[in-house]
């Protein structure tokens, strides 16, 4: 079908602009707390509470091109995903696409990327915190069963499919009435597949709503214009009921004219690149509450809005397995690749499994946040962090709650260590670890240097790897501080 299966796994890892859910955050991404520690133009998307305290002695941050990926694989291993993904693609035998489809088969895969193009916060214990950034972000998630994982790389060869003929050339397979034609909702039933990738222009406020020497209560509020890159999802409801749509930008190299697609309403973009094809709002909420100056404990609700995809938006329709004309992938690299399980619906002439719609509005992945942190001393503070999704399922969402604990060490005051453990999210425990430089630090200007991973097992095990990296190098805090604003009340 050049069905919606055929667009899922449809992504350029190669040329992502872009889980510790602040990836780009290098400087949290090693400690896996954030909700009530970080600040700045770095807590829009986590808690816009934060920006009615600073982090230092200085009042305005600016940071350029902070980028993170991360991608958990429970079907390869590092070296395969190292050297055979994202390195020199080998070229899989018969036997090695046996291997691969059983490797594949009730495998997750899990990946996020993200890229602040610029940040900008300037922050007054007074007047409050104004923040602003733009940024790139992208979630995917795969999970195959049997047959999907069959298709993906045997295509025609799969036993599925009892004869083979010539069209225009090119070598097809059939499944033939007489053997039997599954429905798309039985035979891939258990697959799971989501997408999501957008800009999004934050603009945020926080301020302290009571503050003395022994209690602070903060408030904030950020808000988002979004420009929507790509959207697919695939999934069954407990009823059975089959829900599939997609936007994609012309980017993704999608051709529409193919068989088993019904244009209907869509409003067609071509050309090329990632252009937007959806457009939407949100906005975030987080509160902040400080004790003695030590304990921070910080909730806030993100990602509440929607996106509206208004180009080349499609939905699946129910249908019959019956015809593929791949002999199914060589390598591992299912995102060069550009296409998932290429089958069609029908037989003709009820083959159409894809229809063109005029739009859809789809909620963004909504989730809560829930942290505290406390300050020992100068050199070590710890804490631990929740992420909880919220809402019904849509692209972008983690499939489960995710929880962590960590701590930061400064050593000397040019460097600062992390690391943490973090669990959930169906992408099992990993053990994050960042470390930041401090190249210039004194009362005037701040340069900050870091790089993190989400995962040191990784280093050492093979198995269920978690491949990632966050890094920034151009992060700067500058302006002085007013020592007089500390406090809106003081003792006698």
């Amino acid at each position: 079908m050049k069905t919606l299966l055929s667009l899922l796994i449809i992504v350029f890892f190669a040329t992502l602009l872009p889980a510790q859910t602040e990836l780009s955050s290098f400087n949290s991404t090693g400690a896996g707390y954030a909700t009530s520690s970080i600040n700045d133009y770095q807590s829009l998307g986590i808690n816009p509470a934060n920006l009615g305290w600073s982090r230092n002695d200085h009042t305005m941050n600016l940071g350029l091109f902070e980028f993170g990926f991360s991608l958990y694989s429970e079907a390869l291993t590092k070296s395969q995903i190292t050297n055979d993904l994202y390195g020199n693609p080998i070229t899989l035998d018969m036997q090695g696409k046996k291997d691969a489809a059983a490797a594949f088969t009730d495998a997750r895969m899990f990946g996020t990327a993200s890229l602040t193009w610029v940040g900008f916060s300037w922050q007054d214990e007074e007047i409050g915190g104004f923040a602003f950034n733009v940024r790139d972000k992208f979630t995917w998630h795969s999970l195959l069963n049997d047959n999907g994982a069959s298709y993906l790389f045997l295509g025609y060869n799969d036993p599925y499919f009892d004869s083979t003929a010539f069209e225009n050339g090119q070598q097809v397979g059939y499944r033939s009435q007489t053997a039997g034609v599954g429905k798309a909702s039985e035979i891939y039933k258990g697959s799971d597949y989501h997408m999501l990738m957008y800009r999004e222009f934050n603009l945020g406020y926080g301020r302290k709503v009571i503050k003395n020497d022994n209690f602070a209560w903060y408030l904030g509020i950020n808000l988002k214009y979004l420009m929507g890159q790509a959207m697919a999802r695939y999934y069954q409801k407990e009823s059975g009921e089959l829900i599939g749509n997609s936007s994609l930008s012309p980017g993704f190299g999608i051709d529409y004219s193919s068989k088993g697609i019904y244009d209907g309403q869509v409003d067609k973009l071509t050309g090329n690149g990632l252009k937007t094809v959806g457009t939407g709002f949100g906005f975030d909420i987080g509160t902040t509450l400080e004790i003695k100056q030590k304990l921070r404990i910080g909730l806030a609700v993100n990602d509440i809005g929607s996106i509206t995809w208004k180009k080349n938006v499609y939905k699946a329709v129910e249908g019959g397995v019956w015809r593929t004309d791949t002999p199914g992938l060589d390598n591992y690299n299912i995102f060069e690749e550009g296409q998932l399980i290429n089958t069609d619906n029908g037989p003709p002439p009820n083959d159409t499994t894809l229809i063109g719609i005029a739009e859809l509005k789809l909620k963004l992945p909504m989730h809560f946040r829930g942290g505290l942190s406390y300050t020992f001393n100068e050199f070590i503070e710890a804490g631990l962090d929740a992420y909880i999704p919220l809402g019904e399922k849509v692209p972008g969402n983690f499939e489960a709650p995710v929880f962590s604990i960590g701590t930061r060490v400064n050593p000397a005051k040019w460097v600062q260590l992390s690391i943490s453990v973090v669990t959930g999210g169906k992408f099992g425990t990993n053990v994050p670890f960042g470390i930041t430089f401090y190249p210039l630090k004194n009362d005037k200007n701040t340069w900050e240097v870091g790089i993190a991973t989400r995962d040191m097992l990784t280093v050492f095990t093979q198995t269920n790897p978690t491949v990632s990296y966050a890094f920034g190098f151009l992060r700067f805090s500058f302006g002085t501080k007013k020592e007089s604003t500390r406090y809106l009340e003081k003792e006698d």
